[in-house]
């Protein structure tokens, strides 16, 4: 659990690091195409199974969102924003998520879900207001919540597709179709991998091979040895790994307001999960395992 946070938490200030020399968009590329690099011999190898043509159309949606439109936005946030106020930001991704499941899944969080989740909410504004001066930390700001938006569309999508479709599947075709509106950008990226400093280029690779072919095998490996609601305890500890690796590597410090307002965040996500958490002991071992897979897919970050 605490490889696997620090793994995801590494990310934030992986972008950060290699941004000078590379665009949001060749970042988000680059990534995605580690990933599906990586995961292609699961294909051959018949661990992957077929997609199937009625599920192309929400697949695609959801690698549209969880994939190019996070990463893309994610990326170009950070330009402004330090990576331990844009993992604070991300961690309000829940609030968007069941914004969403009420509207169009018929989920019902409850008093108290509405409450803990109106608490992130003003969390996340509060950082996103202090999370530094001037116009561009504000759109930095904005754009990262976009992000976490993104995200939690990505998570809407695809939550009737892990009934069909195991974790890893859905990240491998996801990434495939939220690669495909990224390769226009390719020839500038393979011209920012020749100009680009080393050590910014052994960041874009960590992204791939670190944050997401690393972390998703210790994110699995937690899914066996704990139950869904206790591994999902690390979601709660990606901001924290992450402002301690954006102080100790870019001696990054956001201010104090920044602070509370991811503690708010953190804290209202918890009150929020309480509910959830209750209802999940009383379900049976097939939805257990189904959520699972729900959050496991949060191993792209």
């Amino acid at each position: 659990m605490a490889a696997t946070a620090v793994l995801w938490g590494s990310a934030f200030t992986a972008i950060h690091i290699a941004l000078p020399d590379y665009s949001p968009t060749s970042i988000a590329l680059l990534r995605i195409a580690i990933t599906v690099v990586l995961l292609l011999p699961c294909l051959l190898l018949k661990r992957i199974g077929p997609l199937r043509r009625a599920d192309a159309l929400r697949m695609a949606a959801f690698g549209l969102t969880g994939m190019t439109a996070y990463q893309v936005l994610l990326c170009a946030g950070e330009q402004s924003v330090d990576a331990g106020t844009a993992a604070m930001l991300i961690a309000a991704s829940p609030v968007f998520t069941t914004i969403l499941g009420m509207a169009f899944l018929g989920d019902r969080p409850g008093r108290q879900g509405l409450a803990g989740l109106g608490i992130a909410l003003c969390g996340a504004l509060m950082v996103a207001v202090t999370s530094g001066s001037g116009s561009g930390s504000l759109l930095g700001a904005l754009l990262v919540l976009l992000a976490a938006a993104a995200q939690a569309t990505s998570f809407a999508l695809q939550k009737p597709l892990l009934k069909k479709y195991s974790g890893a599947e859905c990240v491998f075709y996801g990434s495939l179709f939220g690669l495909l509106p990224l390769l226009v950008t390719a020839p500038g990226a393979v011209g920012q991998v020749a100009a680009a400093d080393g050590h910014r280029t052994l960041a874009v690779l960590w992204l791939g091979l670190g944050c997401t072919a690393m972390a998703f095998w210790t994110w699995s490996r937690t899914l066996r040895a704990t139950t869904a609601s206790t591994a999902s305890l690390v979601l709660y500890a990606v901001p924290v790994a992450a402002l301690g690796l954006d102080m100790v590597l870019l001696g990054n410090v956001p201010s104090a307001s920044a602070m509370l307002g991811g503690v708010l965040v953190l804290a209202g996500v918890a009150v929020a999960s309480v509910r959830r958490g209750v209802a999940r002991s009383s379900t049976n071992a097939r939805s257990e395992k189904r959520e699972r897979e729900l959050v496991g897919t949060s191993s792209r970050r």
